[in-house]
């Protein structure tokens, strides 16, 4: 990872200003509603230390390419760090009061020096003999005079009967701030009026002594130069190579990937001296850098989100490739939202950059963060460009291939709402099939078995089923409130097929790449030399039991699987035959246990759907599928799990062979 940071930011770098990491460009209007041209204006707060007043001056258009860098626009630090901006976006004037003035603290004392004093006096003593740290403490008598000016600049629509009651001062300052409909202020840069130190005029921050040392040193790193100190090579651990500027890892952004190396705990350094991060994780300044603007430019650009937590994506190059990586990572971002978002294949293909021919890894880095932390919750290591590539191509080719599935109606299943928008299937597909519960998404299960398939780490089987039966409880129960991720569905029966026939087609990607433990092999023994003699209906409707041995063998069904599904089969007809009689209700499907159906279970459903076959004089529309399921299903050594068996019963329910007419006649 550190070597993709790094690649990057010596990428980055080139032809890039000395600012040009602390500095931020706000965001504009460009036109009014009416589409209009808008013009954005930088407004100067002048601290006039002659006249005791702050005051406004002439209106300076802002320049996108200049005056971010010309007025020191500083990015604003989140968490406890002090205001110390001399410029800042005209919604964000308040971070202007902290600089100068200061804010009340949580007990409402007043504080007696603004906060970029502070930050002067805490951490950088030897700036308090300069012209800035006089300035500022000149400009902090001027408080009473600001919170009045401050006033204005929070309010400027004014009723007519709240301007009568403003003195005149207050009126020429609130008219010099008050723009037209097409105009919009982006910038307030404070400038300094002090004769005394040869500011007759305006002044920018930028032009007083100590203001760019102090930058410098706070944001870049800069050191205080010490001439005695003579310089000593080290070994920078991010490069493995010796320079002279080496010192333990300084990273001022709190959104950054790099505060996965933090020195407060023992993450990647278990068997490091605490206390010692200084000797034993350092790197040379330019490295640090690099670090940081390779850091920002990941965090900003490409990131996805699996399984609802955001990842960042970062691919790790062969040494000797020397491909540009921007290409690679715009490719590699679009086939990730191919394989874990809400997109189709038309919608993203056209945008996927030709990339480096070579292989590379991918490492999914999911975090938290609200901009002032940065929290590492998940990684998804070393997955080979084949096989993100194949997952891809898999999933791609199953969306088009089940269209043709028999029993299973798999463009209904992808289609999404009243307008039936065709859906990819794909790992955001499967993300809405794992129920991810509302009190405890920090263990977040879908993202885990996406963790071991991308991994290529094999998934129990026992587990994924038990997934299904969790969605089916939720869907029976209308458990909704209680999962961040299951999307609510009014008939139950719909609810069941998709869940049915998107687990199954999951179940075929994970069996194509060898990802799913197989059944216990002594039930396989015992049950794979059952074979079936041709059923009187098969030569009735050869067509019914034809499109059923073809899902059959299209799914890799086990005897076991198959008298599963046939029981299955007779509780649609007894289901469906009850809702025409039964004012439209399906009391049969209580019968089932959705908590996992045991070996005992399954027989208590046997005998009870014999009787309902008999109580509705259906019988003889059962009796061919019934006697599949008793032949093919081994009572005396049966193995199966609660869970896998509820599956495939259901599965058996919603198989969909022809018009309901066809279907309940040819039971």
């Amino acid at each position: 990872m550190l070597q993709t940071l790094i690649r990057i930011g010596q990428q980055l770098s080139q032809n890039r200003g000395d600012w040009d990491d602390i500095l931020d460009s706000p965001k504009i209007e460009t036109e009014t509603k009416k589409r209009d041209p808008i013009t954005n204006y930088v407004i100067p707060l002048i601290f006039n230390l002659d006249e005791r007043r702050v005051e406004v001056g002439g209106l300076l258009e802002y320049d996108p390419d200049e005056s971010p860098e010309r007025f020191f626009n500083i990015k604003i630090q989140g968490g406890n760090n002090k205001a110390v901006y001399t410029c800042a976006e005209w919604k964000k004037v308040e971070q202007l009061r902290k600089t100068f003035f200061g804010i009340p603290d949580k007990r409402g004392t007043e504080p007696d020096r603004g906060q970029f004093t502070d930050a002067i006096e805490t951490g950088f003593s030897d700036l308090r003999t300069t012209p800035l740290y006089e300035t500022l403490n000149e400009i902090f008598t001027l408080r009473t005079e600001f919170e009045n000016r401050f006033d204005l600049l929070n309010n400027t629509k004014f009723t007519d009967a709240d301007k009568e009651k403003l003195s005149d001062d207050e009126k020429r300052f609130l008219k010099a701030i008050t723009l037209r409909p097409s105009e919009r202020f982006a910038l307030v840069v404070a400038q300094v009026i002090w004769t005394a130190k040869g500011w007759a005029k305006p002044v920018l921050f930028s032009q007083i002594d100590g203001y760019k040392t102090f930058l410098k040193r706070k944001f870049i790193g800069e050191s205080v130069e010490n001439k005695t100190d003579e310089p000593i090579e080290k070994l920078c651990y991010a490069t493995g190579q010796r320079t002279m500027e080496v010192g333990e890892l300084d990273i001022s952004a709190r959104y950054s990937l790099n505060k996965m190396f933090v020195t407060t705990t023992v993450n990647y350094a278990s068997n490091w001296e605490n206390g010692a991060f200084q000797k034993n994780y350092q790197v040379d300044k330019q490295t640090q850098s690099y670090l940081e603007r390779g850091s920002k430019y990941l965090l900003d650009k490409y990131k996805t989100r699996i399984a609802g937590i955001d990842h960042c994506v970062i691919p790790q190059l062969l040494s000797q490739d020397n491909t540009d990586i921007e290409t690679t990572l715009k490719g590699l971002i679009r086939k990730s939202d191919l394989l874990f978002q809400f997109n189709t294949y038309q919608e993203i293909v056209g945008d996927i950059s030709v990339e480096t021919e070579n292989p590379y890894w991918i490492t999914f880095l999911g975090f938290e963060s609200d901009g002032n932390f940065f929290k590492t919750i998940s990684v998804i290591k070393d997955v080979s460009r084949t096989h993100f590539e194949q997952l891809i191509g898999a999933f791609r080719k199953l969306t088009t291939d089940w269209k043709t599935v028999p029993g299973v109606n798999w463009t209904s299943i992808m289609s999404m709402g009243k307008e039936q928008i065709p859906l990819d299937f794909n790992l955001f597909t499967v993300y809405s099939m794992i129920p991810v519960r509302r009190d405890k998404e920090k263990k977040n299960e879908a993202l885990n078995l996406f963790k071991q398939v991308l991994e290529k780490r094999p998934v129990e089987r026992a587990k994924l089923f038990g997934y299904f039966k969790e969605l089916i409880l939720c869907h029976y129960y209308g458990r909704y409130a209680g999962y961040t991720n299951i999307r609510e569905n009014t008939e139950f029966d719909f609810a069941i097929r998709n869940a049915v026939f998107q687990y199954l087609a999951f179940i075929q990607i994970l069996k194509q790449f060898n990802l799913i433990n197989p059944m216990e092999e002594d039930q396989l023994d015992d049950l794979e030399e059952i074979t079936l003699d041709a059923a009187p209906e098969e030569q009735i409707l050869p067509d019914y039991q034809q499109k059923i041995e073809e899902f059959f063998g299209r799914m890799s069904y086990k005897p076991e699987h198959k008298a599963l599904f046939y029981l299955g089969r007779v509780l649609n007809t007894v289901a469906q035959t009850q809702y025409k009689k039964e004012h439209k209700t399906k009391p049969v499907l209580k019968k089932l246990n959705y908590n996992g159906m045991d070996r005992d279970d399954i027989r208590r459903l046997h005998r009870d759907l014999v009787e309902k076959t008999q109580q509705y004089s259906i019988h003889r529309l059962t009796e061919s599928t019934l006697s599949r399921f008793m032949m093919l299903f081994n009572h005396e050594n049966w193995t199966m799990k609660p869970d896998e068996a509820l599956f495939f019963i259901l599965s058996g329910y919603s198989f969909f062979a022809g018009s309901k007419k066809k279907m309940i006649t040819n039971e």
